[in-house]
């Protein structure tokens, strides 16, 4: 676990590095204080050119970079001093990364904003900004207190000690008014970056990430394990206020932020010390009020439903995407998604179009353009009738809202690789206007402008009208063997074509409790969509549901769920 922590924390700063453009190259990094670890490892994932030496001594090459990792209590001046000036003659860029173990506290704040660096080790600090001063190329940055990893400055293991040993969390009324900053390790390595980046020589910046009480602290701890039947003791007296806090003001205004907030940053630190307890999904079941096994129970009825026509009519069609993916590497649900797809070449789609809205079960209902009911998705879908399923995106229009389970097509395109793009080039530009056009509204993205002025003009089409069009495009090829297919109207992200034989045949293969279909081709189809280490798991930053829902009922399926929680919105009558 503590390896899949670390490479989590890893990813984190890595992915923000590179979404920044903040990444570096021909660095020196000097010192063994243990954030350089952590700054070596994110620039051997982001492909960086980063040489890892003990001191100055030892540095050996040129370098446009000097990063100068030192713990404030314990550092060698005299190597310090050497490294400056080394990087002054070479004409490189120069930071010094200091951590800082005391922040003085203090019984008054104004704003954390306006808080200055204020520690009890003025001597020590004081020799540092000595060392440093007098050099046009050098900049600094003090690290606050550091948690993650190999860092645990909340004392967060005997906090989770407590919690396996009694199910407990308990906190103090003096806790609620001891307020204090702590830096994320993944923070930490995202700051280096930023100051070496966008910081001015001859500036020193404060790394903190998170200012809060450590009530507030050990009471998010308890959140995170009361699904666990850990409680919450509070005892104590209250107390004077306390600050000991760093201000990160003059950082951020280079555009730093953090990359997790506070819950997602302790849920990570805590995980390697709570081998009791399975925190891994806890986020995923609360974002859905405890509803979410209830959710796919209901999803597996419509695949077994879908099965249940196919199979009668020998049709043939297949799980695909997340739901492939789970099948292949989970057995089942992957342990974060929410939705179940399937799909079939267009021959059979057609086929199934046809049959499945007479012989479906009462409780479900069948979604599609064809039906006239206000649907105006890119597929078809299996709907249960009485539920509710309101995500971000779908909130946007008005259509039916219900669980359902998702049916793609596989369409002919040309062989010509060029062609191909060409085609499905054309299709996502039909969405744009047609997503437009049913939301009624300009994208709010770099198309704006030209969404704003095609809408009026789009108001002048029916959304009936742009479906039919829309289908009549993606079947352009439905008549010519041209060997090749794709799930044309299915994602937003070119993935390239596929020899029909990846599809023409399917498989048995077992989806948790239901028995269904792959593809004969599905390693072809997963290495395509998720690489070829679509085996791998990913980090647990990333181990998150598709979709941001806002409001999910389960109707009359609610019994069904022994595990649901008490649902705050209500469910449908």
């Amino acid at each position: 676990m503590n390896d899949v922590i670390f490479k989590n924390e890893i990813y984190l700063s890595a992915e923000y590095i590179r979404r920044k453009g903040l990444t570096q190259d021909s660095v020196a990094l000097i010192g063994d204080a243990k954030p350089a670890a952590y700054l070596k490892a994110t620039s051997e994932y982001l492909g960086d050119s980063i040489a890892h030496f003990s001191s100055a001594t030892d540095v050996q090459g040129k370098f446009s970079h000097y990063w100068y990792v030192l713990d404030a209590d314990d550092y060698d001046e005299e190597d310090l001093q050497k490294a400056v000036i080394m990087s002054e003659r070479a004409g490189s860029a120069f930071v010094c990364i200091v951590l800082l173990q005391n922040i003085k506290e203090s019984d008054t704040i104004r704003k954390y904003a306006e808080m200055e660096l204020i520690t009890t080790m003025d001597t020590q600090l004081g020799a540092i900004r000595k060392t440093l001063s007098g050099y046009k190329n050098v900049k600094a940055i003090f690290f606050d207190r550091i948690f993650g990893g190999d860092f645990d400055c909340f004392g967060l293991a005997g906090i989770a000690q407590e919690a396996k040993e009694s199910n407990s969390v308990t906190v103090t009324q003096a806790m609620a008014n001891r307020w204090t900053s702590a830096l994320y390790i993944g923070d930490a390595v995202t700051a280096v970056y930023t100051v070496s980046k966008l910081g001015k020589p001859g500036n020193a910046y404060n790394a903190s990430s998170f200012y809060l009480s450590e009530y507030q602290l050990r009471s998010d701890i308890y959140q995170m394990l009361a699904p666990h039947g850990v409680a919450l003791h509070v005892t104590g007296e209250t107390s004077e206020p306390v600050y000991a806090a760093l201000s990160n003001g003059k950082l951020r205004s280079l555009g730093y932020e953090n990359v997790c907030d506070i819950c997602d940053a302790l849920r990570y630190s805590m995980l390697k010390n709570l081998d009791r307890f399975s925190i891994q999904t806890d986020r995923i079941h609360d974002g859905y009020s405890g509803k979410l096994n209830g959710l796919r129970v209901i999803e597996k009825d419509m695949l077994r439903e879908i099965d249940r026509i196919c199979r009668a009519h020998d049709i043939k069609y297949f799980i695909c995407y997340g739901t492939m993916l789970g099948a292949v590497r989970h057995g089942g649900f992957i342990p974060w998604d929410d939705d179940v797809d399937v799909a079939m070449l267009r021959s059979e789609f057609e086929k199934f179009r046809q049959i499945a809205p007479k012989e479906l079960n009462s409780r479900f209902s069948y979604e599609s353009h064809t039906n006239q009911n206000g649907y105006h998705y890119f597929f078809d879908r299996i709907t249960a009738k009485d539920t509710y399923f309101a995500s971000k995106y779908s909130d946007d229009y008005e259509m039916h809202k219900g669980i359902s389970v998702d049916i793609f097509v596989v369409d002919n395109v040309p062989a010509d690789p060029k062609a191909a793009y060409r085609f499905w080039k054309g299709l996502m530009r039909r969405r744009m206007l047609m997503n437009v056009r049913w939301k009624n509204t300009a994208r709010r993205d770099k198309a704006y402008l030209l969404s704003k002025l095609l809408l009026p003009f789009l108001r002048l089409r029916s959304m009936d009208s742009f479906s039919r069009s829309y289908e009549k495009a993606v079947r352009k090829f439905e008549r010519k063997e041209t060997g090749w297919v794709m799930p044309a109207s299915s994602d937003h992200q070119y993935r390239g074509t596929f020899p029909i034989e990846t599809f023409s045949e399917v498989i048995p293969y077992r989806f948790d409790d239901v028995d269904t279909f792959i593809p004969v081709g599905y390693k072809d189809f997963l290495k395509a969509w998720y690489t070829e280490n679509y085996m791998d798991m990913l980090p647990l930053s990333e181990q998150n549901p598709f979709h941001d829902y806002y409001r999910l009922d389960l109707g009359s399926n609610i019994t069904q769920d022994n595990n649901t929680h008490f649902d705050y919105m209500g469910e449908l009558k």
